[in-house]
């Protein structure tokens, strides 16, 4: 992921997306595609510490 093509703001809201979206997996009982959605919530939220 290249930080430098989208905003700070678009990476927070991108990370809260997914951090919706593993919720509402683990809910479901599907923890393996909650896991990969954590880890690419955490990405984002990397990328976003970068601009700060």
């Amino acid at each position: 992921m290249k930080p430098t093509t989208l905003t700070k703001a678009e990476c927070v809201r991108r990370a809260r997306n997914l951090n919706q979206q593993a919720l509402a997996y683990r809910s479901c009982g599907k923890k393996t595609w909650a896991r990969e959605l954590v880890e690419k919530r955490k990405q984002y939220m990397a990328a976003a510490r970068l601009f700060a």
